[in-house]
């Protein structure tokens, strides 16, 4: 059974801050773009309604991490409501309320020990030689300097929270 949860600090927003998310008629048009629905993902619409009702459930809150932030449904909103932007601050909201998904979780931590948001593989070790290319790896100054932004914008305590 799903659990639907109001969220005032998102109704109050969407009141004050993002008028644009009002401007949804459900006309489906950024739906018919959605890379990420096409493939079972993210349902734009969807998200939009929920959001103007203020109502944010777990399977909402996963499937926000399903979108590319390609921004092809804003951009294709006939009323300039911005799904795009909207989607952009459920993320947040999510991860303000500690709501950090394990794989963004791992992921971030991953950045900020090795500079890298991804694993270096045997298979990527060897693309990379074959090609011609450097192993791939971030300085160590590089990495130091990208974890001190991290830290100070707040990512780096959303992760180790």
């Amino acid at each position: 059974m799903r659990k639907t949860v109001y969220d005032r600090d998102l109704a109050l927003w969407l009141e004050s801050v993002a008028p644009l998310a009002m401007l949804c008629q459900q006309c489906g048009g950024c739906a018919a773009v959605c890379p990420s629905q096409r493939h079972g993902g993210i349902r734009p619409a969807e998200v939009m309604a929920r959001a103007v009702s203020g109502s944010c459930d777990t399977l909402l809150k996963d499937s926000l991490w399903l979108c590319a932030r390609c921004m092809s449904c804003s951009e294709r909103c006939p009323s300039g409501a911005d799904p795009g932007e909207v989607i952009a601050h459920l993320r947040e909201s999510v991860v303000s309320g500690g709501e950090v998904p394990t794989f963004l979780r791992e992921e971030a931590q991953r950045f900020l020990t090795t500079g890298l948001s991804f694993p270096r593989t045997g298979m990527t070790k060897k693309m990379r030689k074959e090609l011609g290319l450097p192993d791939g790896e971030v300085p160590a100054e590089a990495v130091a300097e990208a974890r001190e932004i991290c830290m100070r914008t707040g990512l780096g305590r959303a992760v180790h929270e």
